[in-house]
C-alpha cells in the first residue's frame, strides 16, 4: 500500500506556520541562466572541434532548442524534406536521419554570471552528449532525455577573458524505436554560485500528511549544501515561502556545519495551517525561495515551486489523491512535438499537455523516458498527472545501439539524476522505472528491478514505483505463461499492464493486493479497459498508446483493405507501413492537435459526451477491412462522400443511452437499442445522398442529445485562429495558427485538401507549417502545403524583438477565384 503517513516525531527542527502557506511538491527553478542564443552548429563530425581556437565562423548561427533530424535534407533520390527513404532506420524513426553534430558557443565575460563555480546544465541532448570547456573535456552523458549537469568553474579563464563551449552530439542510427531527433533539442543554461551552495534541484519539499478538514499539512524540507572549500564553514539557512496570492513568511532553518570539502543535508519539518492544496482542478503552486548565510552574508540562494498534495494508492480503495479518489483517463505520449520535431518549446510543450486536458486525459505517461522541464511545469500549472518513466531498455537490447551500451555504468547515476530534477512537481506521482523490458522475468532482470526500486525508494520514500509488463514474446519457449511476470511485479509498488485487462481479475485472485492498470492498451478496446477501471478498485486507470500521433513507428495505426475472402487473425499486427507514411497515425489526436475518431468515441466511452457519429468510408468492391492493432476503422464525422450518390455507407453511433435512432435530412433511418455487454456502438447503413444526417441519443421517449453531420458546401475562405497565448518577446516564443478550409457557411469542409503557401512579415519566423497527413513526407519548414481533412497548422517562432507580425495564406487551386486570408498580431514585451 502507497499511502501518506502521519509523521512520527521530528529528530530535526519544527517550524509551525499559521498562516496561508503551503508546500508540497513541483519545478526546481533555481535561478539559471539560460544560454540559447547565439550557438554556431556543424551538422557533421570535425576534427579538432573542441579546440579553443578553433574556427566555427564558417558554421551556422542559430538559437536552441535545435533538432537537426527535422530539417531538410540534401536533394536527391528517396529524399523529401527530412525524410529519406534509405534511412538505416527506416520506418521506426519516421525516415530520419541522425548522425553527429557540433555546437560551439563563447560565453562572454559579460554573460558569465557571478561566483566562483558555475554549473553548466545541458537540458536534453539526443542522444548522446560531449561537452568541452576551453578545449578541456567537462562530461559525457549517454541518455539523451537526462541533463548533463557538469561544474565547469575550474576550467574558465581568469575574467574577463572569455571561454569556449563546444559540445558534439551523436545520434547513432538505430538507437531508438521511435523519432527521438537529433542535437540540443532541449534548453542550455548556466547557473553560477560560490564555494559554499545550495546545488541545482538541491532543494526538495515533500508533503506528509494534510487534514483537509482543518487545513493543516505537514511538510518534510530537505536541503543540500555543499562546502567547496578545504576548510570546515558553518552555514545559516532561510526558507522564504510565497503563496499564490503574494502572501511571503520567512522562517529560519538552523545552522549547518559542513566539514572541509563536504556536502550535507539539512531537513525540517513544517506544519502548516490554511493549507492550499495542488489538486487537478485548482493546481496551486507555491515558491519557496532558500538562502545560504555565512557570518551574516548572503552567499548562495534557489528556488522551486511546489504544491501540496498526497497521493495513496491500494487494492481496496484504489487511487486517491488528497484523499478523494480518482480514475486516471491516462495517455502515452511520446517526447516529440510534431511537425516541431523533438524540439522542447516550451510553448510547444504547454500546448500538448492543453490538448491532452481538453480531451478529457487527466494523467500521461512519458513514454519512455523523462519528459522535459518546461513540460512538467506546464503539467503542475495545468493540472495534470504524471508517470514519470526512466528507460525502455536495461541490459538487453532492443536496438544496437541503444542506452543497454552505457546502463551498468549510467544507469543509477542517470535514474538519481532524474529523481533529482522532477522530485517537486506535484503532478509526478509514480516513477517508472522501465517499458517492456526482455529481462525483466529473469533472475539478472529481477535483481536489477529490485535495485532499481530500491534507489527510487531511497530517493523518494512516498512515490511508489511502476513498470510497464508485457506478454512474453521475448522467448517464444515458455509460450504465453503470463504467470512468469509475477517475478517484474513482485518489485512494483504498481504493476503496468500492456495490453492485458484480459488478465485483471484472474491476477486479483493468486494476488489480492496487487495494484494495477493499462500502461498500454489498444484504441479500440478503449470501453473494455474502462470498464475494468470502473468496476475493479485495484486497477487505478488505462493509459491508451497512444494519446497522440508521434514521428516514427510508423504506420503502426494503419486501417486496410484485403480481398473479401482472406482470414483476419485476431493477433497482434505490429506492421510498420511502408514509405511515405512516416508517423505512427495510432494517436486520439493527429501531430497537429487535431481530434480523430477514436477520440470522439473515447469521449463517451469517458461519459465526456452523450453519442458521437461516424461514418465509415466506402468499402472496395470485393474487399473487407483491416485494421492494426492500433489502428482504428476508416470512419470519419463526415457527411461529404461525392461520388457516392445512393451506394451504401456503414454509420456508426457510439452512445451509453438505451437506445439511439439515426435520421437522415429529417427521414428516420432506424432506431436500435444499446447493449453495453457487446460496446456501445450501434451500425447502420445508409444510402449515400447530400444533406444532414442526424443521431438521437434516447432513453424511452426522451431525446438525451443530438449529433449531427451535414454535408458542405464547397471550399469558399480560409480560416486563421492563432491560438491564445502570452504573445511576449522571447526568441523561445512560438504561436500556432490553425488553418481551416471552409464552405460559404462557415463549416469545415473535411474532405477539403487544398494546397497552401503561406507568407510570414514582420517579428517572427515560419517555424514549421504541415498537417496531420501520416503519408504525406517532405519539407516541414518551407512555405507550402496541402490540407489534409481541410485543415493545416503553421507555427510561427518570434524574432525576440517586440512588433506586429502578419501571415498570408493563399490557395489558388480553387473555383472561381484563389482564397486568400491574413491574419495580424503582436509580440509585446
Amino acid at each position: 500500500m502507497l499511502s501518506p503517513r502521519t509523521p512520527p516525531l521530528p529528530a530535526f527542527p519544527v517550524l509551525a506556520v499559521a498562516s496561508s502557506l503551503l508546500l508540497s511538491a513541483a519545478s526546481a527553478i533555481a535561478a539559471e541562466q539560460a544560454l540559447d542564443l547565439g550557438w554556431r552548429f556543424h551538422r557533421g563530425d570535425v576534427a579538432g572541434a573542441e579546440a579553443r581556437e578553433f574556427d566555427d565562423s564558417a558554421w551556422r548561427a542559430l538559437d536552441l532548442p535545435h533538432d537537426w533530424s527535422i530539417e531538410d535534407l540534401p536533394a536527391a533520390d528517396g529524399v523529401a524534406g527530412p525524410h529519406d527513404r534509405n534511412a538505416p532506420s527506416g520506418s521506426d524513426v519516421g525516415y530520419a536521419r541522425g548522425g553527429v553534430g557540433w555546437y560551439r558557443r563563447t560565453l562572454t565575460d559579460a554573460e558569465r554570471p557571478a561566483g566562483s563555480g558555475l554549473e553548466l546544465i545541458v537540458h536534453g541532448a539526443q542522444q548522446e552528449c560531449d561537452v568541452w570547456v576551453n578545449g578541456t573535456h567537462a562530461a559525457f552523458q549517454p541518455h539523451g532525455y537526462v541533463p548533463a549537469r557538469v561544474e565547469i568553474g575550474r576550467f574558465l579563464r581568469p575574467r574577463p577573458e572569455p571561454n569556449t563551449i563546444a559540445i558534439r552530439v551523436a545520434n547513432p542510427e538505430n538507437n531508438s524505436r521511435w523519432y527521438s531527433g537529433s542535437g540540443l533539442y532541449r534548453s542550455v543554461t548556466l547557473r553560477g554560485h560560490d564555494d559554499l551552495f545550495v546545488p541545482t534541484w538541491g532543494a526538495r519539499v515533500d508533503t506528509i500528511w494534510i487534514d483537509p478538514q482543518n487545513d493543516r499539512a505537514s511538510v518534510h524540507v530537505r536541503v543540500q549544501v555543499c562546502n567547496e572549500r578545504a576548510v570546515p564553514r558553518d552555514a545559516d539557512l532561510e526558507l522564504e515561502l510565497t503563496a499564490p496570492d503574494g502572501t511571503t513568511t520567512r522562517h529560519e532553518l538552523g545552522q549547518l556545519r559542513l566539514a572541509p570539502s563536504a556536502t550535507e543535508w539539512a531537513n525540517a519539518w513544517l506544519w502548516l495551517s490554511k493549507a492550499q492544496l495542488w489538486s487537478l482542478e485548482t493546481p496551486q503552486l507555491y515558491r519557496a525561495h532558500f538562502r545560504v548565510r555565512e557570518h551574516g552574508r548572503a552567499i548562495d540562494d534557489l528556488t522551486t515551486r511546489f504544491g501540496v498534495r498526497t497521493v495513496a494508492i491500494d487494492a481496496e480503495h484504489g487511487f486517491r489523491l488528497n484523499g478523494r479518489p480518482l480514475e486516471l483517463r491516462g495517455g502515452n505520449l511520446h517526447h516529440d512535438n510534431g511537425l516541431l520535431g523533438a524540439r522542447a518549446f516550451p510553448d510547444a510543450e504547454r500546448r500538448r499537455v492543453r490538448l491532452m486536458k481538453a480531451n478529457g486525459f487527466n494523467a500521461i505517461r512519458t513514454a519512455h523516458n523523462p519528459p522535459s522541464i518546461a513540460f512538467l511545469e506546464a503539467c503542475d500549472e495545468e493540472g495534470m498527472l504524471v508517470i514519470d518513466e526512466f528507460a525502455d531498455s536495461w541490459q538487453l537490447p532492443k536496438k544496437r545501439n541503444g542506452y543497454q551500451r552505457y546502463f551498468d555504468t549510467h544507469a543509477e547515476r542517470d535514474l538519481a539524476t532524474m529523481i533529482a530534477r522532477d522530485f517537486n512537481h506535484p503532478s509526478v506521482v509514480l516513477w517508472s522505472i522501465g517499458n517492456e523490458i526482455p529481462e525483466r522475468f529473469n533472475p539478472a532482470g529481477v535483481a536489477i528491478g529490485r535495485r532499481l526500486a530500491e534507489l527510487v525508494h531511497r530517493e523518494d520514500p512516498r512515490r511508489g514505483v511502476t513498470a510497464s509488463v508485457n506478454l512474453l514474446w521475448e522467448d517464444p519457449s515458455v509460450g504465453d505463461r503470463w504467470e512468469l511476470n509475477d517475478a517484474a511485479f513482485s518489485i512494483l509498488d504498481v504493476g503496468g499492464y500492456n495490453y492485458r485487462w484480459q488478465k485483471y481479475e484472474s491476477d486479483h485472485l493468486r494476488h489480492p493486493s496487487r495494484v494495477m492498470y493499462g500502461a498500454e492498451s489498444y484504441p479500440n478496446e478503449a470501453w473494455e479497459n474502462w470498464n475494468a477501471v470502473e468496476r475493479l478498485p485495484f486497477v487505478i486507470g488505462d493509459f491508451v498508446w497512444s494519446a497522440m500521433d508521434y514521428l516514427g513507428e510508423s504506420g503502426i495505426g494503419h486501417t486496410g483493405y484485403v480481398d473479401a475472402s482472406a482470414i483476419v487473425g485476431d493477433g497482434q499486427d505490429a506492421a510498420h507501413q511502408p514509405w511515405p507514411v512516416w508517423n505512427s497515425w495510432c494517436g486520439d489526436l493527429d501531430v497537429i492537435g487535431d481530434k480523430k475518431p477514436q477520440s470522439l468515441y473515447r469521449d463517451v466511452v469517458w461519459r465526456r459526451s452523450a453519442i458521437e457519429l461516424l461514418v465509415h468510408e466506402p468499402v472496395p468492391t470485393g474487399k473487407k477491412e483491416k485494421v492494426g492493432s492500433w489502428g482504428w476503422p476508416a470512419e470519419l464525422p463526415s457527411w461529404n462522400w461525392p461520388g457516392q450518390e445512393g451506394k451504401p455507407l456503414q454509420v456508426s453511433v457510439y452512445s451509453r443511452a438505451p437506445r439511439v435512432r439515426l435520421a437522415l435530412d429529417g427521414k428516420i433511418v432506424g432506431e436500435q437499442d444499446i447493449d453495453p455487454a457487446k460496446g456501445l456502438a450501434a451500425r447502420f447503413t445508409v444510402p449515400w445522398s447530400a444533406g444532414t444526417l442526424t443521431a438521437t441519443a434516447l432513453d424511452g421517449q426522451r431525446e438525451l442529445a443530438t449529433k449531427s453531420l451535414r454535408t458542405t458546401g464547397a471550399p469558399a475562405q480560409l480560416r486563421l485562429e492563432p491560438e491564445p497565448a502570452h504573445r511576449r518577446v522571447d526568441r523561445a516564443a512560438l504561436i500556432f495558427v490553425p488553418i481551416s478550409v471552409v464552405d460559404a457557411a462557415g463549416a469545415r469542409v473535411p474532405d477539403a485538401a487544398l494546397p497552401l503557401t503561406i507568407e510570414v512579415a514582420g517579428e517572427a519566423e515560419l517555424c514549421a507549417f504541415g498537417t496531420g497527413d501520416p503519408a504525406s513526407v517532405g519539407s516541414l519548414t518551407d512555405s507550402h502545403t496541402t490540407t489534409f481533412r481541410g485543415r493545416a497548422l503553421a507555427i510561427l517562432r518570434s524574432t525576440g524583438r517586440p512588433g506586429a507580425v502578419q501571415i498570408t495564406v493563399t490557395s489558388t487551386d480553387t473555383s472561381p477565384a484563389r482564397l486568400t486570408q491574413t491574419s495580424t498580431f503582436r509580440f509585446e514585451p
